[in-house]
């Protein structure tokens, strides 16, 4: 498959101005990166997080979708 551009040359000679990384605030050293939850939340998290996501693993592929997947597998068998 062939990529076309729709820009001129004149697209090609006009500079834009990028940030520079140095004038980024930079963070302060005595607050820690990371908040830290207490090991019960963590832990809660996890398993509620683990018991969706175990949730939706058992649900069916909508048949919409899988429709989807055979049309474009064939498409690209037969290029």
């Amino acid at each position: 498959m062939t990529q076309h551009r729709f820009d001129g040359p004149e697209e090609h000679s006009r500079k834009e101005e990028i940030p520079e990384i140095n004038s980024l605030p930079e963070p302060e050293p005595d607050r820690p990166a990371v908040a830290r939850l207490p090991g019960i939340a963590t832990q809660l998290i996890g398993e509620r997080m683990r018991s969706m996501y175990a949730s939706m693993v058992r649900e069916p592929v909508p048949e919409d979708l899988l429709h989807l997947i055979r049309a474009l597998n064939s498409k690209e068998g037969s290029e």
